[in-house]
């Protein structure tokens, strides 16, 4: 069978569409027949959707977070055949109609879907009729939100078996949920050692080394956690930007009296490598960056979550053993100097983090996808 296999995400946040491009990236690895396409959901919306979507939800998680909250367990709480989610999915799917086109023409023999957006109006169309091809939703946070749950999925993706256990108790088929984990990039499958990482990026050999990430946007307070972080004595400080120019530019102005040392980036191709060059990873608990953190077997300390999906990566993270969280600067410095002297913590916390790694996931999930037939 020569396959054509379309992946949909969506550009809210940079963790869906890395989740996709994994996913290819693993189909053209394996050379199954055919081809892969990414493909952004939003940018085939309708351009006042497309605003008010990014708009709306950048601007509620920066200035409302408690709001985020309210509105993520309010949604969770709504049933695939609510009024209001048959309302929701109805206006979505008024404003996608360059991306049903899309679908239509392209006529692939399977999908995969990233984020819950495409997630709801493909599988209305599998529903409808319009679509005769086998859909999969892959789930890219450690929680099984009701936002992804759509009558006409073929299979759902999810990062766990507690994950697996919480979708068939709100209602989804257990035949059709199976547990793959988070698909990641295939760079991930490889191991790389610690000292030739930091040889490659021109670093000092010895030093603690601390990686500090805030997502593709650049968000999740760098500066402060950079500040906090040069307070812990003699280390370097790998601090990358993402596509922030702005955080980028700050950051290369930033000097310190101690004797910490501070190494920048802007966006980067080589996360692996960063990771592998670090005793410790700072981060956001993204479902992306947290994964690949548990492939890389580096241990995390997780700082200002997303209320919603976000806090439930950090409790699973934190519970494998993998990461410890501190809620503000002052607990982030003790919690960070804690770790980098007691090397046999960091040591168990590295090894559970490779206990719950799945980094072929990527294979795995694509593997299964098409075996899939239209049902």
């Amino acid at each position: 069978m020569t396959y054509k296999l379309i992946i949909a995400s969506a550009s809210a946040g940079a963790g869906h569409a890395r989740a996709a491009s994994a996913l290819k990236s693993a189909f053209d690895a394996v050379g199954y027949p055919g081809s892969a396409r990414a493909v952004d959901t939003l940018q085939y919306m309708v351009p006042v959707f497309r605003q008010l979507y990014l708009k709306s939800y950048f601007s509620v998680i920066g200035a409302l977070p408690w709001y985020w909250r309210f509105l993520y367990r309010r949604w969770d709480r709504k049933k695939t055949s609510g009024l209001e989610r048959r309302a929701m999915c109805t206006m979505d799917r008024f404003s996608a109609k360059k991306f049903i086109r899309l679908i239509e023409s392209e006529q692939p023999t399977h999908v995969a879907c990233t984020h819950f957006l495409p997630a709801e109006i493909l599988t209305w169309m599998r529903r409808t009729g319009r679509l005769d091809v086998p859909v999969g939703v892959v789930v890219t946070d450690y929680d099984a939100h009701r936002i992804w749950m759509n009558d006409g999925t073929d299979q759902y993706f999810v990062a766990s078996k507690r994950i697996r256990e919480q979708m068939i108790s709100k209602g989804a088929p257990a035949s059709r949920v199976a547990t793959f984990g988070i698909p990641i990039d295939p760079v991930f499958c490889e191991s790389i050692d610690r000292a030739r990482a930091r040889a490659n990026l021109g670093l000092d050999p010895d030093l603690p080394t601390v990686l500090t990430l805030g997502g593709g946007d650049g968000m999740g307070g760098i500066r402060k956690t950079v500040n906090a972080l040069a307070q812990c004595g003699t280390l370097q400080i790998l601090a990358v930007a993402g596509n922030n120019r702005k955080l980028k530019r700050q950051l290369d102005r930033l000097r310190f009296d101690g004797p910490a040392k501070l190494i920048p980036y802007g966006f980067v191709n080589n996360i692996e490598t960063l990771m592998a060059a670090s005793n410790l990873v700072v981060t956001k608990p993204g479902g992306m960056s947290g994964t690949e953190c548990l492939a890389a077997g580096v241990p995390m300390v997780l700082t200002l979550p997303i209320p919603g999906q976000e806090e439930k990566n950090s409790a699973f993270l934190v519970e494998c053993g993998a990461a410890a969280s501190a809620s503000d600067s002052y607990e982030l410095r003790e919690v960070v100097s804690a770790l980098l002297n007691d090397s046999e913590r960091l040591a168990g916390m590295s090894q559970a983090a490779r206990d719950a790694a799945q980094p072929r996931a990527a294979f795995d999930i694509v593997d299964a996808l098409l075996r899939l037939d239209a049902t």
